[in-house]
């Protein structure tokens, strides 16, 4: 019986040359087919001659192409109007009297000053306000250096206060550097606002300017920064709860001031009575209020006043409104008040219909604090709160504060280019 043939087996094929075929025919597939890059891929991709790289210039040029709120443009511009109006009537008996310029003094000063504000409003209102951010912080420690500068010898001394650094006041630029700081804070990392010890470090934030703005004494300017820093961050989310502590050291703050600065405990008192010291304490608030009764319903007429006329004692800075009500009555300052509510709503607006939340709280920021310096001024010289010194915005008699308000303005009108299209009126 004869044994069955061996079959021959197959020889393996060599694994080098089947891998090597498979590679090819991949590299075949894959350079028929479309590329996809990633996102990592496409950012390593260098920009060409025809992508050329965004620049500030062109950041601005873009920005100028945009449209802005010009109802808070044109409110703006009359409100500045009217009062360097009221200005050069309020300030007229003083400069006569006082200045070896003439009568005019005051009023050729502010409207320089009024020009120049304008001029930063327009630049700043085509600046893009994101990029406030990055300078936030160190726009916050050069405004506390200058409030310690104001401190020193270098600081001037005026009606028993020390506020003027070099012919200008810090606390205007330290209002503007809490707004910042608080709204890049409560933008970039949300949930700082939403816990209590975060919460302490923004009160440690704004307590170091209240510490230097009460050794001036500046207290209007501590109130508005405690007022405006609050606001923003209610409106980023602050948890209800807190409120109460909040309260109750602003409670305890407002005790301590009274029982600590003498200046503080006499202007309360002097708030409850004027009349009981007449010619003394009370004589301010005293004549405004004369000023104020002497306008009636219409008023005696642009440039009538008779309180300015080395009665009312800052008839062009603190107390300019006194002499509006003397001059044109009851409907002229209630025309006022309008524009100055109409003012504030569109603030308000342009923070509700911000394109982001840092926009928004910014927004917000600026609005309440020059609406609650109103309110102050307005209760100020209508009795209905202690004298302390709160300009009225766009009025009263000032370099730094017009210019910074203008500024300030500026960035609103800037935040109101950048609305999206689906938000806009």
């Amino acid at each position: 019986m004869s044994a069955a043939p061996k079959q021959k087996r197959k020889k393996p094929a060599r694994r080098g040359l089947f891998r090597r075929a498979k590679r090819t025919e991949e590299k075949r597939s894959s350079a028929a087919r479309p590329v996809r890059r990633t996102q990592t891929a496409q950012r390593r991709v260098p920009r060409t001659a025809a992508e050329p790289r965004t620049t500030l210039y062109a950041a601005i040029q873009e920005q100028r192409e945009r449209k802005m709120d010009i109802p808070l443009l044109l409110v703006t511009i009359m409100l500045l109007i009217v009062g360097l109006i009221a200005l050069l009537s309020a300030s007229y008996p003083k400069g006569y009297y006082g200045s070896n310029t003439g009568p005019f003094y005051y009023f050729f000063h502010q409207l320089g000053y009024a020009a120049a504000g304008l001029a930063l409003m327009w630049g700043v209102s085509c600046f893009p306000y994101k990029k406030y951010r990055r300078w936030a912080f160190l726009f916050y420690i050069v405004s506390l250096i200058l409030l310690v500068l104001v401190l020193s010898p270098l600081g001037k001394s005026l009606n028993n206060a020390r506020r003027w650094l070099f012919g200008f006041q810090p606390s205007e630029l330290a209002k503007l550097a809490i707004i910042l700081l608080f709204a890049t804070m409560a933008s970039t990392k949300p949930q700082t606002v939403r816990k209590f010890r975060w919460l302490l470090v923004y009160a440690l934030l704004v307590g170091a300017y209240i510490v230097l703005l009460a050794l001036e004494p500046h207290m209007s300017a501590s109130m508005i920064l405690l007022v405006v820093g609050f606001t923003i961050l209610f409106v980023g989310g602050m948890r209800v709860r807190f409120l109460v502590p909040v309260g109750a050291v602003g409670v305890v703050i407002a005790v301590i001031s009274y029982f600590t600065f003498n200046h503080v405990h006499q202007r309360v008192d002097v708030f409850l009575n004027p009349f009981l010291d007449a010619r003394g304490k009370g004589y301010q608030a005293v004549q405004s209020l004369i000023a104020i009764g002497s306008g009636g319903m219409f008023g005696l007429g642009l440039g009538q006043s008779r309180q300015k006329f080395l009665y009312l004692p800052e008839p062009m800075n603190d107390f300019i409104f006194s002499v509006i009500c003397e001059e044109l009555g009851f409907v002229g300052a209630a025309l006022i008040l309008i524009l100055f509510a109409y003012f504030v709503f569109r603030g308000f607006s342009i923070a509700r219909r911000a394109s982001d939340r840092f926009g928004c709280l910014l927004a917000t920021g600026i609005t309440m604090q020059l609406a609650f310096q109103i309110l102050l001024n307005l209760a100020v010289v209508s009795g209905l709160f202690p004298v302390t010194g709160a300009s009225l915005p766009l009025f009263s008699y000032g370099g730094t504060a017009i210019v910074t308000q203008l500024m300030e303005i500026g960035i609103l009108l800037n935040i109101s280019r950048n609305i999206p299209p689906s938000r806009k009126e």
